[in-house]
C-alpha cells in the first residue's frame, strides 16, 4: 500500500513540475513570437471617440515590455500572460497603462493573420466604465 501511495505522488508531482516546465517555455515562445512593432488603432472607453498610435513590443529577460506611442506621448508598461473564462483558461495578454493622465487596463487574445505574424483585438477599460473601448494592434512588416 505504501508504494502504491508512493508512486502516485512522485507521478503526480512530476506531472506538475512538467506542467511548469512546459508553461514557461510557452511563455518565452509567445513572447519571442510577440515582440516587434505595432500599429494601434483604438475606440476609447465610454466614447465613440477614436485614435491611433504605435505599441512596440520587446522581450527583456523573460518580460515582454510595451512602450506605446500615442499624439506623441510616450508611456511604458508590462505585457503579462493571463488566461478567463473560469475552466475554459482562455489565454489572454494584459497590459495597464496610461493615456490622457487616466490608467487603463486591456485585454487581448491574439491570432496569426496570413503571413503568420501576430495581431491582437482587445478590451480598454477604466476602473469604472460602462462600455469598454476596443483595440486592435496590427504588425509592421519590415
Amino acid at each position: 500500500m505504501f508504494l502504491t501511495i508512493l508512486a502516485i505522488f512522485l507521478s503526480t508531482n512530476f506531472a506538475l513540475c512538467a506542467d511548469a516546465d512546459r508553461k514557461q517555455a510557452d511563455e518565452e515562445s509567445l513572447r519571442s513570437y510577440m515582440a516587434g512593432e505595432y500599429d494601434l488603432i483604438v475606440r476609447k472607453p465610454d466614447s465613440i471617440a477614436t485614435y491611433t498610435g504605435h505599441l512596440a513590443l520587446r522581450n527583456e529577460n523573460g518580460v515582454l515590455q510595451g512602450t506605446r506611442t500615442i499624439d506623441g506621448k510616450t508611456d511604458k508598461c508590462v505585457a503579462r500572460f493571463d488566461t478567463v473564462a473560469g475552466d475554459d483558461r482562455i489565454a489572454v495578454l494584459r497590459m495597464h497603462f496610461h493615456l490622457d493622465s487616466a490608467e487603463y487596463d486591456a485585454t487581448y487574445r491574439w491570432q496569426s493573420d496570413p503571413d503568420n505574424y501576430p495581431r491582437f483585438t482587445g478590451y480598454v477599460y477604466l476602473a469604472e466604465t460602462k462600455s469598454p473601448g476596443l483595440e486592435a494592434l496590427f504588425p509592421i512588416h519590415k
